[in-house]
Protein backbone atom coordinates (compact mmCIF):
# COMPACT_ATOMS: atom_id res chain seq x y z
CA UNK A 1 0.00 0.00 0.00
CA UNK A 2 2.65 2.61 1.17
CA UNK A 3 4.87 1.45 -2.78
CA UNK A 4 1.36 2.30 -4.47
CA UNK A 5 0.78 5.57 -2.37
CA UNK A 6 3.95 6.48 -3.03
CA UNK A 7 3.97 5.71 -6.73
CA UNK A 8 0.68 7.73 -7.16
CA UNK A 9 2.27 10.96 -5.49
CA UNK A 10 4.92 10.68 -7.80
CA UNK A 11 2.71 10.20 -10.77
CA UNK A 12 0.11 13.39 -9.54
CA UNK A 13 3.41 15.56 -9.62
CA UNK A 14 4.51 14.73 -12.68
CA UNK A 15 0.88 15.60 -14.22
CA UNK A 16 0.59 18.81 -12.02
CA UNK A 17 4.17 19.83 -13.28
CA UNK A 18 3.43 18.71 -16.92
CA UNK A 19 -0.22 21.17 -16.46
CA UNK A 20 1.92 23.83 -15.44
CA UNK A 21 4.65 23.46 -17.83
CA UNK A 22 1.85 23.71 -20.79
CA UNK A 23 0.35 26.84 -19.20
CA UNK A 24 3.47 28.43 -19.26
CA UNK A 25 3.85 27.30 -22.61
CA UNK A 26 0.41 28.65 -23.89
CA UNK A 27 1.56 31.69 -22.01
CA UNK A 28 4.74 32.36 -23.74
CA UNK A 29 3.20 31.49 -27.13
CA UNK A 30 0.58 34.15 -27.01
CA UNK A 31 2.96 36.96 -25.35
CA UNK A 32 5.42 35.76 -27.82
CA UNK A 33 2.70 36.48 -30.86
CA UNK A 34 2.15 39.48 -28.95
CA UNK A 35 5.59 40.77 -29.45
CA UNK A 36 6.43 40.69 -26.08
CA UNK A 37 9.43 38.89 -26.12
CA UNK A 38 11.00 39.42 -22.85
CA UNK A 39 7.86 37.75 -21.23
CA UNK A 40 8.42 34.72 -23.65
CA UNK A 41 11.35 34.37 -22.46
CA UNK A 42 10.45 34.22 -18.57
CA UNK A 43 7.90 31.96 -19.35
CA UNK A 44 9.86 29.46 -21.27
CA UNK A 45 12.64 29.40 -19.10
CA UNK A 46 10.16 29.04 -15.96
CA UNK A 47 9.18 25.62 -17.93
CA UNK A 48 12.97 24.34 -18.10
CA UNK A 49 13.21 25.24 -14.15
CA UNK A 50 10.85 22.48 -14.25
CA UNK A 51 12.67 19.95 -15.45
CA UNK A 52 10.59 19.54 -18.80
CA UNK A 53 12.52 19.87 -21.95
CA UNK A 54 11.62 19.34 -25.75
CA UNK A 55 13.38 20.68 -29.02
CA UNK A 56 10.16 22.45 -29.49
CA UNK A 57 11.04 24.62 -26.51
CA UNK A 58 14.57 25.15 -27.29
CA UNK A 59 13.62 26.10 -30.41
CA UNK A 60 10.62 28.61 -29.13
CA UNK A 61 12.91 29.89 -26.91
CA UNK A 62 15.93 30.61 -29.45
CA UNK A 63 13.36 32.30 -31.57
CA UNK A 64 12.44 34.72 -28.53
CA UNK A 65 15.95 35.86 -27.93
CA UNK A 66 16.10 36.24 -31.39
CA UNK A 67 13.72 38.57 -31.62
CA UNK A 68 14.85 40.03 -28.49
CA UNK A 69 17.47 41.28 -29.89
CA UNK A 70 19.97 38.53 -28.10
CA UNK A 71 21.78 36.43 -30.34
CA UNK A 72 23.96 34.78 -28.21
CA UNK A 73 20.93 33.03 -26.59
CA UNK A 74 19.51 32.13 -29.67
CA UNK A 75 22.29 30.23 -31.13
CA UNK A 76 22.52 28.48 -27.58
CA UNK A 77 19.15 27.44 -27.51
CA UNK A 78 18.67 26.48 -31.35
CA UNK A 79 22.35 24.21 -30.95
CA UNK A 80 19.85 22.78 -28.16
CA UNK A 81 16.57 22.45 -30.01
CA UNK A 82 19.06 21.07 -32.95
CA UNK A 83 20.49 18.14 -30.64
CA UNK A 84 16.96 16.89 -29.92
CA UNK A 85 15.67 16.98 -33.20
CA UNK A 86 18.32 16.73 -35.62
CA UNK A 87 18.07 17.94 -39.32
CA UNK A 88 15.27 19.84 -38.38
CA UNK A 89 15.13 22.60 -41.67
CA UNK A 90 13.08 25.31 -39.87
CA UNK A 91 16.21 25.06 -36.22
CA UNK A 92 18.70 24.79 -39.27
CA UNK A 93 17.31 27.98 -41.25
CA UNK A 94 16.95 30.20 -37.81
CA UNK A 95 20.50 28.99 -36.87
CA UNK A 96 22.12 29.87 -39.92
CA UNK A 97 20.21 33.45 -39.83
CA UNK A 98 21.61 34.15 -36.50
CA UNK A 99 25.06 32.77 -37.41
CA UNK A 100 24.93 35.87 -40.11
CA UNK A 101 24.89 38.11 -37.03
CA UNK A 102 28.31 37.29 -35.58
CA UNK A 103 30.64 39.82 -35.33
CA UNK A 104 33.54 37.26 -34.96
CA UNK A 105 34.24 34.64 -38.25
CA UNK A 106 36.02 31.94 -37.66
CA UNK A 107 36.84 29.65 -40.29
CA UNK A 108 37.40 26.35 -39.32
CA UNK A 109 40.54 24.34 -40.20
CA UNK A 110 40.27 21.64 -42.69
CA UNK A 111 39.74 17.98 -41.42
CA UNK A 112 39.29 14.61 -42.68
CA UNK A 113 36.30 14.12 -44.55
CA UNK A 114 35.30 11.25 -42.89
CA UNK A 115 34.75 13.05 -39.87
CA UNK A 116 32.00 15.26 -41.93
CA UNK A 117 30.38 12.11 -43.29
CA UNK A 118 30.11 10.73 -39.49
CA UNK A 119 28.32 13.79 -38.63
CA UNK A 120 26.26 13.72 -41.36
CA UNK A 121 25.39 10.11 -40.56
CA UNK A 122 24.74 10.98 -36.80
CA UNK A 123 22.93 14.07 -37.69
CA UNK A 124 20.55 11.83 -39.86
CA UNK A 125 19.16 10.51 -36.39
CA UNK A 126 17.62 11.76 -33.40
CA UNK A 127 19.03 9.92 -30.73
CA UNK A 128 15.14 8.25 -29.80
CA UNK A 129 15.38 7.41 -33.81
CA UNK A 130 18.32 5.67 -33.36
CA UNK A 131 16.99 3.29 -30.30
CA UNK A 132 13.59 2.52 -32.45
CA UNK A 133 16.19 1.57 -35.37
CA UNK A 134 18.61 -0.95 -33.01
CA UNK A 135 15.31 -2.53 -31.24
CA UNK A 136 13.81 -3.48 -34.99
CA UNK A 137 16.81 -4.75 -35.97
CA UNK A 138 17.41 -6.63 -32.80
CA UNK A 139 13.93 -8.32 -32.70
CA UNK A 140 14.35 -9.19 -36.60
CA UNK A 141 17.71 -10.70 -35.53
CA UNK A 142 15.75 -13.04 -32.87
CA UNK A 143 13.42 -13.50 -35.31
CA UNK A 144 16.03 -15.00 -37.55
CA UNK A 145 17.82 -17.37 -34.80
CA UNK A 146 14.58 -18.98 -34.14
CA UNK A 147 13.49 -19.49 -38.09
CA UNK A 148 17.22 -21.40 -38.34
CA UNK A 149 16.19 -23.37 -35.42
CA UNK A 150 12.29 -23.82 -37.15
CA UNK A 151 13.04 -23.94 -40.66
CA UNK A 152 11.42 -27.32 -41.83
CA UNK A 153 13.73 -27.26 -45.48
CA UNK A 154 17.17 -26.48 -45.71
CA UNK A 155 16.65 -23.54 -48.54
CA UNK A 156 14.50 -21.64 -45.55
CA UNK A 157 17.46 -22.27 -43.29
CA UNK A 158 19.87 -20.67 -45.52
CA UNK A 159 17.75 -17.68 -46.14
CA UNK A 160 17.36 -17.73 -42.32
CA UNK A 161 20.75 -17.42 -41.58
CA UNK A 162 21.50 -14.86 -44.32
CA UNK A 163 18.65 -12.98 -42.50
CA UNK A 164 20.44 -13.45 -39.42
CA UNK A 165 23.65 -12.36 -40.36
CA UNK A 166 22.83 -9.01 -42.31
CA UNK A 167 20.63 -8.40 -39.30
CA UNK A 168 23.43 -8.77 -36.73
CA UNK A 169 25.52 -6.57 -39.05
CA UNK A 170 22.57 -3.42 -39.11
CA UNK A 171 22.49 -3.77 -35.42
CA UNK A 172 25.74 -3.20 -34.70
CA UNK A 173 25.90 -0.86 -36.90
CA UNK A 174 22.91 1.14 -35.27
CA UNK A 175 24.53 0.48 -31.98
CA UNK A 176 27.73 2.61 -33.41
CA UNK A 177 25.29 5.15 -34.31
CA UNK A 178 23.20 5.10 -31.36
CA UNK A 179 26.28 5.47 -28.95
CA UNK A 180 28.01 8.12 -31.08
CA UNK A 181 24.63 10.18 -30.91
CA UNK A 182 24.09 9.76 -27.41
CA UNK A 183 27.59 10.99 -26.73
CA UNK A 184 26.49 13.91 -28.77
CA UNK A 185 23.74 14.62 -26.86
CA UNK A 186 25.77 14.52 -23.61
CA UNK A 187 28.90 15.81 -23.95
CA UNK A 188 29.71 19.11 -22.12
CA UNK A 189 32.41 20.86 -23.70
CA UNK A 190 30.73 22.62 -26.62
CA UNK A 191 29.45 25.92 -25.37
CA UNK A 192 28.35 29.50 -26.74
CA UNK A 193 29.77 32.91 -25.91
CA UNK A 194 26.58 34.76 -24.19
CA UNK A 195 28.63 37.62 -22.78
CA UNK A 196 28.49 40.58 -25.47
CA UNK A 197 32.37 40.66 -25.29
CA UNK A 198 34.62 38.92 -23.37
CA UNK A 199 38.71 38.70 -23.42
CA UNK A 200 40.21 35.78 -23.91
CA UNK A 201 43.57 34.95 -21.44
CA UNK A 202 46.76 33.70 -22.70
CA UNK A 203 46.51 31.83 -18.55
CA UNK A 204 43.61 31.59 -16.16
CA UNK A 205 44.63 34.87 -14.63
CA UNK A 206 42.80 38.02 -15.22
CA UNK A 207 46.03 39.94 -14.89
CA UNK A 208 47.49 37.44 -17.68
CA UNK A 209 47.89 38.94 -20.97
CA UNK A 210 45.29 38.83 -23.54
CA UNK A 211 45.34 36.06 -26.40
CA UNK A 212 42.21 37.48 -28.32
CA UNK A 213 38.76 39.06 -28.06
CA UNK A 214 35.20 36.93 -28.47
CA UNK A 215 31.86 38.50 -29.09
CA UNK A 216 28.58 37.02 -28.34
CA UNK A 217 27.16 33.77 -30.18
CA UNK A 218 30.73 32.15 -30.83
CA UNK A 219 31.20 28.25 -30.53
CA UNK A 220 33.88 27.38 -27.96
CA UNK A 221 35.12 23.93 -27.23
CA UNK A 222 36.41 23.40 -23.68
CA UNK A 223 39.03 21.56 -22.95
CA UNK A 224 40.08 22.29 -19.15
CA UNK A 225 39.10 23.99 -16.10
CA UNK A 226 40.83 25.84 -13.31
CA UNK A 227 38.71 27.57 -10.63
CA UNK A 228 36.22 29.94 -12.82
CA UNK A 229 38.37 29.83 -15.73
CA UNK A 230 37.77 27.78 -18.44
CA UNK A 231 40.53 26.69 -21.03
CA UNK A 232 38.77 26.93 -25.01
CA UNK A 233 39.99 26.14 -28.47
CA UNK A 234 38.18 27.77 -31.21
CA UNK A 235 37.38 26.07 -34.73
CA UNK A 236 40.49 27.51 -36.43
CA UNK A 237 42.76 26.25 -33.62
CA UNK A 238 43.30 29.27 -31.57
CA UNK A 239 43.35 28.54 -27.62
CA UNK A 240 43.07 30.38 -24.35
CA UNK A 241 41.45 30.96 -21.14
CA UNK A 242 37.96 32.73 -20.21
CA UNK A 243 35.95 33.57 -17.60
CA UNK A 244 33.31 30.55 -16.89
CA UNK A 245 30.46 32.83 -17.04
CA UNK A 246 31.19 34.29 -20.34
CA UNK A 247 30.06 31.28 -22.12
CA UNK A 248 27.15 28.32 -21.83
CA UNK A 249 27.34 24.63 -22.03
CA UNK A 250 25.23 23.32 -25.15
Amino acid sequence: MRTAAIVAMMLVAVSARAETAEQFFDQANQAYQQGKFSEAIEKYEMILETGLVSGELYYNLGNAYYKAGNVGKAILNYERALRLLPGDEDILHNLQLANLMLTDRIEPTPRLFLWDWWDDVKGAFSLKGITWVGYLFFLLLLGSVAAIMLAPTYALRRMAFAVTLGSALLLVVSLVIFFGKLNDVERSDVAIVTANITTVKNSPDPKSTDAFVLHTGVKVFITDKVNDWLKIRLADGKVGWMEQGACEVI
